[in-house]
This record gives structure tokens, C-alpha cells and sequence, in this order.
């Protein structure tokens, strides 16, 4: 008897464990906290909590998997991985990759300076000849993505530019407002050192798909199903209000 046990417990877990090898992996941005990041050797984040609850919505078996952005759109792009989030729109990635229909949220992207040399600018021609510190791999919009006029220094995680910032290195940083403030609470002893000067773009962020990943098309399908699913019933706004809110959120639990 013990033995006729043993054999079904061992055939149920071979076929959990084959299932899950089989379940198709989307690449997940590793240090955008508090979209999508790393936190405790656990991945998390808003974007993170839209893309679970899309998928669980429409019945879809997915695995996230945290990546380097630039690394994960490239394994998205190779068809290593079915997709990759978060991006924002651009005439290339919309040729390299099919995007979601609807976005996982908004954010704004901004131009930041030193407190004590702030000056609000009126137009990105204000940064002609400029030194401004950019995050590897990331899109911050047409209009600044094609302007040609000042110095991109590239970094890799936004830390880094406002560090170079905060020596003297750059004379300004874009970077997204959501991802900036987090960071200030994450080091109090940048918090009150930088202001935003100006508003570069107001971004759509979303989750992209491989065009070479044979499960990738589907998968898009059954995304755009699950978020209109989650918008109808509530959940997508229960969680942008978690996460926009975290005080609130931890005080009533």
C-alpha cells in the first residue's frame, strides 16, 4: 500500500515539476522598485502585482524571471524569454516587440537638479551642451530620446546618476518621478538634495512580447484578456491604490 502511495506522490510531483518547466517565462526588470524589483531576494512591485494578476485572471500559467533591463529586452528580442516589462513606446520597440494593448500604468519622467542650482527650464533646448545622466537601456520618450543637442552619460541603475549628480559629475538626471521618489526614501540622505526642473515626457509603461517566442502571440492575447478582466472588476485599481499608498495600505491591515 505504502509503496502504491509512494508511486502517485512521485508521478504528482514530476508532473508539477513538468508543468512548471513548461510554463512560459517573462522577464522581469530587476531594480525599478517600486514598479518591478528585487527586494529581499524576492521580485515585487505594482507592475509586478498587474502582470500576476492579468495572467491569474485569464487562467494563464506564467513564470517571472528577474533580469538587468537591458538583458531581459534582449532575451524578449531573441525569443529566450516570451516578454519583458516595463517598456515604453517607441517606433523600435513596437518594431522589435508586440506590445500590450492597454499599459500597465503611467508615470512621468522628469529632468533633475541640484536643489541649490534649480532653475525651471522651458524646453529641452535648455540643455544644450548639457551633461545629463541616463539609465542604460531605458526610453524616456520621443521628443528627448531625439534630441541631439547634449551629452548622455550613461549609467546603470538611476542611484548612480543621482550620485554623480550630487558630486558634481552631471548637471542633470532624468529619471522616472515614481521610481526617483522611492529611491529617496530608500536613501534619506538624498531626499532633500534634488528637485525636479522639468517634465520630459508623461509615460505609458508596458509589458512587451517576443516576436520570436512561439508562445508569445498567445500570451499576448490572454494578457490583454486578464487586464481587461482586472480593470472591470476592480483589482487593477485596488492594487495602483496599494501601492500609491502604502502607508494607508500598511495602517489598515
Amino acid at each position: 500500500m505504502w509503496r502504491a502511495s509512494l508511486c502517485l506522490l512521485l508521478s504528482l510531483l514530476l508532473a508539477t515539476s513538468a508543468r512548471a518547466a513548461e510554463a512560459p517565462q517573462i522577464g522581469a526588470e530587476d531594480d525599478w522598485y517600486p514598479y518591478s524589483g528585487l527586494r529581499d531576494g524576492r521580485l515585487g512591485g505594482m507592475a509586478v502585482d498587474i502582470v500576476r494578476a492579468a495572467f491569474k485572471a485569464s487562467g494563464t500559467e506564467v513564470g517571472l524571471t528577474s533580469y538587468p533591463y537591458s538583458r531581459c529586452m534582449h532575451l524578449a528580442q531573441n525569443g529566450v524569454l516570451a516578454g519583458c516589462f516595463n517598456t515604453t513606446p517607441t517606433e523600435q520597440t513596437r518594431r522589435l516587440y508586440r506590445l500590450s494593448t492597454e499599459p500597465l500604468f503611467t508615470d512621468d519622467i522628469l529632468i533633475w537638479s541640484r536643489r541649490e542650482q534649480s532653475k525651471p527650464l522651458s524646453g529641452l533646448d535648455d540643455l544644450q551642451g548639457k551633461r545629463v545622466a541616463v539609465t542604460l537601456g531605458y526610453e524616456y520618450g520621443p521628443a528627448f530620446d531625439g534630441y541631439t543637442g547634449l551629452m548622455r552619460i550613461a549609467v546603470r541603475q538611476d542611484l548612480f546618476g543621482f550620485r554623480m549628480l550630487e558630486r558634481g559629475r552631471v548637471d542633470h538626471v532624468i529619471a522616472f518621478r515614481g521610481t526617483s521618489e522611492q529611491l529617496f526614501r530608500d536613501k534619506p540622505e538624498l531626499a532633500n538634495l534634488f528637485t525636479p526642473v522639468y517634465l520630459a515626457h508623461r509615460a505609458e509603461l508596458h509589458l512587451s512580447f517576443s516576436r520570436r517566442h512561439p508562445q508569445a502571440e498567445q500570451l499576448l492575447a490572454r494578457f490583454d484578456e486578464g487586464m481587461r478582466q482586472i480593470r472591470r472588476n476592480g483589482r487593477y485599481d485596488e492594487i495602483i491604490w496599494l501601492w500609491r499608498h502604502p502607508a494607508t495600505a500598511a495602517a489598515s491591515h
